[in-house]
């Protein structure tokens, strides 16, 4: 049976709990100290985020399901990413599953399925309808309990930790600030907000806050330390390369990165990044440079190109995130297209980041690690055989790959995992032929560094003249490996040259640079370069 309540909480300051009864004595003076605001903070010029995954162009929906187009609020409740449509439906990405399968989840409370900002603890969902309001939803239960939070307010955001604190931190649009609602004891406190920024979308996570506002027209993120219902401001960025697209709310995945949603219809859910954390110098000094001396125009449709192989007979091999595999002609005209499909996953956008060709062959590695073995019979191209890379982490969890390198004399595979953690060791990974594990070794370097050398990812891999060579989008570097896994050289490539660099090969002393784009983008040509060693 539903109950619905109804409490009357006033607001007070940051340092006042609870409201003044009817039985207090009128005649006393009542000392209630300033509220302390929060100030929202216009980001310095140059600080901006971009792009680092497009997260809602991954997700995989079953039949059943149909597809995320008018996402609202999002709630990072890690596995899973909890994405909410007001007036359509509320469901939830599985990041735990290979494909980032979406799934709805049946809502039966008329109210909630029309909320302007939703959130969840295990069953239980908070959310506000624009107006005085907080609504506590438990779903397991049946039950609601409304809380009249202030008397004129307007709320149009909230947050609550997913940790299960009762502590809900609302937006109240008329008054421009924030107003924190303790749902055990029912009492309140504000903080007002500094600053014309609009606010768009909260986010808690432990110890991080994280509001999303717009300046003008621009969105922006700000990041502040939240100790008990204190905050502290730490920095703030534009947010960059989205077109006119508008923000509408923000959350803090495990491992630190920022997920942003927005009203496109597809490009609706991504992870964000510090731009010039990403095209930093890295943490380790440059021995040399590529030189750009050359590009080629690519076809417009070879979209999103993910991993490129050099033929011995100066042909080429691309594969791209739609799953398809083109055959270019040494001038790098497209001669054949084929739509590659796997037996045990369906391969969804964003799946195959590899590849290694031969003469009527070619291999196509997933970022899961499976690998298929393509053949071509009477013109076609069909599955021959899956290989399932078995390389675990010491948490006992299959790594994640972005490039694949092969020594073709000696049929060994080369793999360094896609991580994004600094604290995560990264591995030299060799493969026999059947993809059954050779060596393993963790990458080292003997000089000095400014930093983790694991900040380093590794978007492209490949094997040559006895050495391996790692792609790097962070920083856009060039790594140079022995096959013991020690770092020997690091070579700078110009952020302008390549924007988002996906994978390399190496023929006749040149490095060719792929580089990645979004569906909205032009496809970008193929970039060949020398290395420039320093003295």
């Amino acid at each position: 049976m539903k109950f619905q309540k109804t409490l009357l909480a006033c607001t007070v300051s940051v340092f006042l709990m609870g409201c003044i009864s009817d039985n207090d004595d009128p005649s006393k003076d009542l000392i209630v100290p300033e509220p302390v605001s929060v100030k929202l903070v216009v980001p310095a010029e140059g600080k901006s985020m971009v792009e680092d995954f497009p997260l809602g162009m991954y997700v995989t929906y079953p039949e059943s399901e149909q597809r995320a187009s008018a996402i609202t609020s999002i709630d990072v409740n890690w596995p899973f990413v909890d994405v909410f449509q007001s007036g359509v439906e509320y469901g939830y990405i599985d990041g735990d599953s290979d494909e980032l399968f979406y799934h709805s989840v049946e809502n039966t409370n008329d109210i909630a399925k029309n909320a302007i900002d939703l959130e969840r603890q295990e069953d239980i969902l908070w959310y506000v309808t624009g107006n005085n309001l907080l609504f506590r939803y438990d779903r397991a239960q049946d039950k609601l309990v409304t809380w009249q939070v202030t008397g004129n307010s307007v709320f149009t955001e909230l947050a609550i930790d997913e940790k299960g604190e009762q502590q809900v931190w609302l937006y109240d649009k008329v008054t421009h600030q924030l107003v924190i609602f303790n749902a055990i004891d029912e009492s309140s406190q504000v903080i007002p907000l500094e600053g014309d920024m609009s606010v768009e979308g909260l986010g808690i996570s432990e110890d991080s806050f994280l509001i999303l506002a717009k300046d003008v027209a621009q969105g922006v993120v700000l990041h502040y330390s939240l100790a008990g219902t204190t905050l502290a401001y730490n920095d703030s960025w534009y947010l960059e390369g989205f077109g006119a697209a508008q923000f509408n709310d923000i959350g803090l995945m495990p491992d630190g990165r920022i997920a942003v949603s927005n009203d496109d219809t597809e490009n609706n859910l991504v992870f964000v990044m510090d731009k010039m954390a990403q095209i930093g110098a890295g943490p380790i000094k440059d021995n040399g440079e590529l030189e750009k001396i050359s590009e080629h125009t690519l076809d417009e449709v070879i979209i999103q190109p993910s991993g490129i192989w050099a033929l011995t007979d100066d042909s080429w091999m691309m594969i791209t995130d739609q799953a398809e595999m083109f055959a270019l002609d040494a001038n790098f005209n497209v001669t054949e297209k084929v739509d590659i499909e796997f037996d045990s996953i369906n391969c969804n956008q964003g799946c195959t980041e590899a590849i290694v060709g031969g003469d009527n062959e070619f291999y196509a590695l997933t970022d899961g690690g499976l690998v298929g073995h393509f053949t071509k019979t009477d013109e076609s191209y069909t599955l021959a055989k899956e290989y399932q890379i078995n390389v675990t982490n010491s948490e006992g969890e299959n790594y994640r790959y972005s490039g694949l390198g092969y020594d073709v004399s000696a049929q060994e595979y080369y793999l360094i995992p896609d991580q994004n953690d600094e604290d995560a060791t990264d591995e030299l990974i060799i493969l026999n032929s059947d993809f059954t594990l050779k060596e393993r070794y963790d990458i080292s370097y003997a000089g000095e560094t400014d930093g983790s050398i694991f900040e380093y990812d590794a978007q492209g891999v490949q094997y040559h003249q006895n050495n391996v060579y790692v792609l790097s989008e962070k920083f856009t570097k060039l790594i140079k490996l022995n096959l013991v896994g020690e770092i020997i050289a690091v070579y700078d490539l110009g952020h302008e040259d390549v924007k988002d660099p996906s994978d390399i090969a190496l023929k006749d002393g040149q490095v060719y640079v792929l580089g990645d784009h979004e569906n909205d983008e032009p496809v970008p040509p193929l970039s060949v370069f020398d290395i420039v060693e320093y003295e």
